[in-house]
């Protein structure tokens, strides 16, 4: 009987087990399926609820998505970020554009809408069921993807306003004679609250809406005042009664009179406590101007060679280069003038040695052309063609290593009148300055074209914010600016890859020389769409061309977006490498300089400040 019992009760048990289990098995092939409904249904959009910076792209697909963001950033790239103070509004682009050619040049901020969709994108292929449900109720909110040069922003917005406000003087002095200081008082001055600004800047980026953002005006008090000067006043005249100073390097030595070096003195502050220390500019001037860094400094150089008709006709000896440790040797030579040591200061330096040595340029592998990239600057200004000259010369002979990523930036060096490029006019927030350099994305532009016939692998590329006609087709440009954006591509062949450049009449070519491996590359035509009419003519008033004459700096594009695919067949591989290029160019507004004089300037000026106060007091 007692049996009986237990084989009911195991049955009992087994039947419960088996339901059980049964329940578990519908609910997950329910969830499974539920889950491949959603996917298909939301296969080419995204999920309901799902934002990036607050903007909704539930239900667009990418492109609608991609088109919806840039829309945004092409409102706040037009209106920029507007700065008001009770003396001045500026007004900082978030791009800067050459003057003297038709090149916009991006610099401060940059939106990477792609690399945001594709997180978005991400999420949404690999979240479970739930996650992706909890979107029909609760918003999914993620972050634009940006570049922004902050220090650059703070530094245009501190220039722009340089003259607004009374500056502080930190107290000084000067020596009278051999035995008196003349102590120079201090001034307060007056500073806005950058740190308040760019907060309000950056939220701005991250959100993708453009509103006057309000300058506090804040006292800048003087570290360094009369009093403390007063209190050091003796242990600086001590300081500077110590006798000449001998600064080495190797075997050679330079005798610094007393007269010269006590002049570099100042009193510092670090962490709340005052020391006796080294003006930085006035010793590194010092320097420069006694040739006591020509004779130590030497430029680093690669091994190059140039070749015509397969022979090598130029070789360039490689050579370590070095440069004075300029931060070591100021704190040295503070440490130096309060020890009661010889007053001797030994430079150190730093080393840097070449990429390509002698003995690397043999057997490279540099037999045949592997790609060609060819652009065309026809109509450019002098200043422009010139620089092109410059920066084709600066990549002509650069030996590219197996596995090793090139950079544009890196490759040009110092972009100064030093290395031979010239100035043009360009717009940094509300002034008009020369800077070097235009024309180098012609450059890039090129050496882009031709990365794309050799088949390498591209890990960085910008397009212009606007369509520029040099560079048509569109989506085929690639634009660079110190320090960002960068243009960069790896050699992924086993053998070394040489840049050769060359110019006939208005062309400029790359070739891409190394060893073929049997890729084949396939390249689409650019697709030209969602065409954008630009806005208004803008007149900016200046004082850098003559009176009453105008000068139009940028002429009117539409804006576009375009698209080509870009496919890389590797010998021995299954499946190609396919890469789909996207372009977004802003609509670009005609933009005129007229010249005015001063006072008319100043008026306009004053004017434009009134406009601003009555808008703010409405």
């Amino acid at each position: 009987m007692e049996s009986n019992k237990v084989i009911k009760k195991n049955i009992f048990l087994k039947k419960r087990l088996f339901i059980i289990s049964a329940i578990f098995i519908f609910l997950g092939l329910l969830a499974f399926g539920a889950d491949a409904a959603l996917d298909n249904i939301y296969q080419d959009k995204f999920l309901p609820n799902v934002k990036i910076s607050g903007i909704e792209i539930g239900g667009l697909t990418a492109e609608e998505a991609r088109t919806k963001l840039d829309k945004r950033i092409d409102f706040v790239n037009r209106r920029g970020f507007v700065y008001i103070s009770p003396v001045k509004t500026v007004t900082i682009n978030p791009s800067v554009s050459a003057l003297d050619s038709t090149e916009s040049l991006d610099l401060i901020v940059s939106w990477n809408v792609d690399k945001s969709l594709l997180k978005v994108n991400s999420w949404q292929s690999n979240e479970n069921l739930f996650g992706k449900l909890l979107t029909f109720v609760n918003e999914k909110d993620f972050p634009l993807e940006y570049n922004w040069d902050k220090e650059e922003h703070q530094k245009i917005l501190s220039d722009s306003f340089e003259e607004a406000l009374v500056e502080k003087q930190e107290a000084s002095f000067t020596f009278v004679g051999e035995e008196d200081l003349q102590i120079i008082a201090e001034n307060s001055g007056q500073t806005f609250n950058y740190e308040q600004a760019l907060l309000d800047t950056q939220e701005q980026i991250e959100s993708l809406i453009s509103t006057d953002i309000s300058l506090e005006v804040i006292e800048d008090k003087a570290l360094i005042t009369s009093a403390v000067l007063e209190e050091y006043k003796e242990t600086i005249l001590s300081t500077s009664k110590r006798g000449d100073l001998y600064i080495t390097f190797e075997e050679k030595d330079w005798n610094i009179p007393n007269n010269v070096w006590r002049n570099w003195l100042k009193l510092k502050q670090t962490l709340g406590a005052y020391y006796i220390g080294i003006e930085e500019e006035k010793f590194i001037t010092y320097l420069d101007e006694s040739s006591i860094a020509e004779f130590i400094e030497i430029p680093v150089q690669d091994a190059r060679f140039n070749l015509e008709n397969g022979k090598v006709t130029e070789f360039i000896s490689s050579q370590e280069g070095r440069s004075i440790e300029q931060n070591l040797a100021l704190r040295n030579l503070e440490q130096v003038i309060i020890n009661s040591g010889e007053l001797e200061l030994e430079l150190t330096i730093i080393k840097t040695q070449p990429t390509i040595h002698n003995s690397d340029v043999n057997d490279l592998g540099i037999v045949e052309i592997i790609g060609i990239g060819e652009s065309n600057f026809a109509g450019s200004p002098y200043n422009r063609v010139h620089n092109i000259n410059v920066g084709a010369d600066a990549l002509h002979g650069v030996l590219i290593k197996p596995g090793e990523e090139f950079s544009l930036i890196t490759t040009l060096g110092d972009i100064d009148g030093e290395s031979g490029y010239k100035q043009e006019l360009v717009i940094k927030g509300d002034q008009t300055i020369p800077e070097y350099g235009g024309g180098l994305c012609q450059v890039g532009t090129t050496i882009f074209r031709s990365t794309l016939a050799s088949g390498l692998p591209i890990t960085q590329r910008r397009n212009h914010s606007y369509r520029v006609s040099y560079y048509e087709p569109a989506g085929t440009d690639a634009t660079i600016y110190n320090p960002w954006p960068d243009y960069k591509f790896k050699n992924d062949t086993a053998k070394h890859v040489l840049i050769q450049a060359r110019i006939e009449g208005t062309k400029l070519y790359f070739d891409l020389w190394g060893t073929k491996d049997g890729r084949a590359i396939i390249t689409t035509e650019p697709e030209i769409y969602n065409i954008v009419t630009p806005p208004a003519k803008k007149i900016i008033k200046t004082t850098e061309i003559p009176v009453g004459t105008e000068k139009c700096t940028e002429r009117a594009h539409n804006g576009a977006d375009a698209k080509f695919d870009y496919s890389v067949q590797y010998p021995n591989e299954p499946e190609p490498v396919e890469t789909t290029f996207y372009s977004h160019y802003r609509p670009w507004q005609e933009v005129c300089l007229f010249g005015v004089t001063e006072e008319e300037l100043l008026a306009d000026q004053e004017a434009q400040n009134e406009e601003n106060a009555t808008s703010t007091e409405e």
